[in-house]
This record gives structure tokens, sequence and C-alpha cells, in this order.
């Protein structure tokens, strides 16, 4: 099985449509827009104006969720439940650091 939490290969793009996302990730748009519905992984900026457009972190998000959903089965209610605790963990993960001086 693949390992969706590995970055993709390099590219000269810092943003990328959600058909790229879904070229990249193999995960149909479809369940990109599902995931953003649920707030699971976020667009950047704001879809009805600037189209479905994301970054790098939001690729590895999505990596990761789908790894989630694939490997455990997990539901959107325990893929978003997840991502809470992995937001959480990442904050506090920053908080240890800025604490420490480094």
């Amino acid at each position: 099985m693949p390992d969706f939490t590995e970055p993709h290969s390099a590219s000269a793009h810092e943003f990328y449509a959600i058909e790229t996302v879904s070229e990249i990730t193999g995960t149909p748009r479809h369940t990109i827009a599902v995931y953003c519905r649920h707030g699971i992984i976020s667009p950047v900026g704001e879809p009805d104006e600037d189209g479905w457009i994301f970054d790098d972190d939001a690729i590895l998000r999505l990596r990761h969720v789908e790894q989630l959903r694939l490997q455990y089965g997990m539901n959107l209610a325990g893929l978003r439940a997840m991502t809470t605790l992995m937001n959480e963990l990442e904050d506090l993960r920053r908080e240890i650091r800025f604490l420490r001086g480094s």
C-alpha cells in the first residue's frame, strides 16, 4: 500500500487546482470536495471566489486522511475527529518549541 504521508515529487507550483490535487493524490475530486465541506481539509482562499485551490500542506493532509480511510476504514466523523486531534497536537508541538526557544 502506498504511503500517503510522503511528500509528492517537487514541483515549481505552490498552489494547485482541485484537478491537479486529484491527479497528484489519486483522490477523486468529489472526495476532496466532501472532505472540504466537512472541514477535514481546507482550500486556500474562498472556493466561491477563487475556486478550489490547495497548497502543499493540504496535499499532505489529504494523503494522511486517505491513508487513515483506506487502512483503517475510518468514516467522515472519525476522520474529522482525527484531524482535530492532529491539529491540537501540532499546536502543542509549536508551543513546546516556542517555550524551549527553538
